[in-house]
């Protein structure tokens, strides 16, 4: 496991949902979680988190476990996938409709 990537992910859902380290290490009932996580990646700790420390952690910022251990632009999912797809395809839909056309002589 990525302990970088799962921090940062961790820290992005914490200022999305405007919640500290501490409250959700608590409501997931693993209260030194995040502080340790955030110890390993300075080095200064060797332990590391275990599955089940991650999907309680998930479950108190409310995202699938997976969301936090996926890496810096991976898809999330099939259908963001497909509907991040969906949107180029009209993107470039909608300006091969407005290039204006040349004269055939």
């Amino acid at each position: 496991m990525d302990h970088e990537t799962l921090l940062a992910n961790i820290e992005r859902h914490l200022k999305t949902k405007k919640v500290s380290a501490d409250a959700v290490s608590k409501l997931a009932k693993r209260p030194d979680a995040i502080r340790n996580l955030r110890r390993r990646v300075k080095g200064q700790f060797d332990g590391s988190m275990t599955l089940d420390t991650l999907i309680d952690i998930a479950r108190a910022l409310d995202v699938p476990p997976w969301e936090l251990m996926r890496p810096p632009g991976a898809a999330a999912s099939q259908d963001e996938l497909r509907d991040l797809i969906d949107q180029r395809i009209e993107e470039r839909l909608v300006a091969a409709a407005n290039t204006p056309k040349r004269k055939i002589r």
